[in-house]
């Protein structure tokens, strides 16, 4: 039910624009950029499902770039429910993602990312949740027209040997020069990741609103409400819809 992730690019959805850069004289004069910044969810919801029952996740983040080339991390740290774990007990989660993708751009209106994302838990984790360290492949298609549509691909090549397809929209409107709300709507279809059982069957609906605030040329907030809407594959698991409230801080360097 859970696993690690060499890619979170996207949770991910689709979701979450950047806030707005610095000024662009700036971003001329430097080949490349690094964000380090922390987020805090009411819940860790992955691909329609909420790890950690109802509670809350704090997930630390970086994000080196230069050119088309990213690396990325991204941990997760909350508490496993009693009724999660082995034991009976609540217990620490602790899960370490390690990403790095190319895009490539194919003409003036589209591009593509290929990557890859490791996903590694703490042995506690592993003993008392049966999540097992594994990683995954993934494609990012993205068009530069109305709407911003993306298509996304991962596929688990370890310890779960599923896929995830998400088909997504976002758009952002401007509030002044610091700041905007952005919004996104995501369709994910399961490839045999949450149900081994499915092939192409509806997953979730995610749907967002993202307000950053660039307060300085290095740093900015966010408040962001997601609405997660389980379809076929969730209900037949008996997930539930769910909603998230996420604030979060990034320094750029």
């Amino acid at each position: 039910m859970t696993m690690r992730r060499w890619v979170m690019g996207a949770v991910a959805l689709a979701l979450a624009l950047a806030a707005p850069t610095a000024p662009a004289m700036a971003q001329d004069d430097k080949a490349w950029s690094l964000d380090v910044g922390a987020d805090y969810s009411t819940h860790y919801l992955f691909r329609g499902v909420p790890l950690l029952g109802d509670n809350e996740v704090l997930i630390p983040n970086a994000t080196f770039t230069v050119g088309g080339f990213s690396a990325y991390y991204y941990g997760y740290r909350g508490d496993i429910p009693a009724d999660f774990t082995l034991s009976g007990l609540e217990t620490p989660y602790n899960e370490d993602d390690f990403g790095a993708d190319y895009t490539f751009s194919i003409g003036e209106k589209f591009s593509l990312t290929l990557g890859g994302v490791a996903y590694m838990y703490s042995n506690r984790t592993t003993e008392e949740y049966e999540s097992e360290d594994t990683y995954e492949l993934y494609a990012i298609a993205s068009f530069d027209v109305f709407l911003a549509p993306t298509v996304s691909y991962w596929h688990d090549m370890d310890a779960y040997e599923g896929g995830y397809m998400q088909v997504g929209i976002s758009s952002s409107i401007p509030l002044g020069d610091k700041a905007s709300i952005d919004w996104s709507a995501a369709l994910g279809v399961d490839f045999g990741y949450n149900d081994a059982d499915t092939n192409g069957d509806l997953n979730d609906l995610l749907v967002g609103i993202d307000i950053p605030v660039q307060i300085t040329d290095w740093f900015a907030i966010h408040g962001m409400v997601q609405q997660s809407f389980a379809l076929d594959v969730l209900e037949d698991l008996g997930v539930d819809d769910e909603t998230v409230f996420t604030g979060g801080v990034t320094f750029s360097f």
